[in-house]
């Protein structure tokens, strides 16, 4: 009993934003550029939407990302990624879906069926090669209890949960927010070459529609209390 206790408690420590006994906790500081006067400026000039998605990318890149991961949980990592966005943008909850969206984009391009020609790459996130790899490897993965046993397994469903997040709460409605979700998913199955109509990722609309909509009102809520959240799928 005593080695369960000793255990559990810098565990809940880290999981809970204070730092356990090695001093590792969800709130660290990502790496900081050395100052140059080209870089001054060109962040002076860059749009602030811009620098603020390189920081939540930054932040799920990081090593400290996946050790907490493996030691608290994949939910645990998808609310640090919601409350380190809300942070990021100043608790403009708006925003911060919006970052967390991005921080989650799992498809670097979209190959679209195209008249003619077979396809064509539509660029998604503009990241070079190496950053995108190491912050996708990063995601968690284990949403749900069917969640594919493999490296892959839910992470795309990530950019599905914020993006009608995001958009619910933008719009303040979650028929529109579930509108434009069904419209996306019937375009991939379309025009997106491997894309499919897949009721795992309407679920997870549902529950992220759910969540942003919610959010205007309770504005404490996590990621966390709605992936468990059953829906029903139309």
């Amino acid at each position: 009993m005593m080695l369960v206790v000793v255990w559990s408690v810098p565990a809940r420590s880290q999981c809970d934003d204070n730092p356990g006994p090695n001093g590792l906790s969800w709130d660290y500081e990502t790496e900081k550029k050395s100052f140059s006067i080209f870089g001054f400026l060109g962040d002076a000039f860059t749009p602030r939407i811009v620098l603020d998605v390189k920081a939540i990318r930054m932040y799920v890149r990081d090593g400290r990302f996946v050790e907490l991961t493996r030691l608290c949980g994949d939910h645990r990592a998808v609310d640090a990624i919601f409350l380190r966005s809300l942070r990021i943008a100043e608790y403009n909850i708006g925003r911060a879906l919006f970052l967390s969206m991005a921080a989650t984009v799992e498809h670097q391009n979209l190959d679209v069926r195209m008249p003619v020609i077979e396809s064509v790459k539509l660029p998604l996130t503009f990241e070079e090669d190496s950053l995108f790899k190491a912050r996708t490897r990063n995601l968690p993965s284990r949403l749900y209890s069917d969640s594919p046993n493999d490296e892959h397994g839910d992470k795309d469903k990530l950019q599905h949960f914020f993006g009608s997040a995001y958009i619910a709460y933008a719009t303040e409605s979650r028929e529109f927010a579930r509108s434009t979700g069904n419209v996306v998913e019937w375009g991939e199955a379309q025009f997106v070459v491997g894309g499919a109509n897949d009721t795992r990722d309407r679920r997870a609309n549902k529950q992220g529609e759910k969540f942003g909509h919610d959010l205007l009102t309770v504005k404490t809520l996590l990621p966390s209390d709605y992936l468990n959240l059953p829906v029903k799928i139309d």
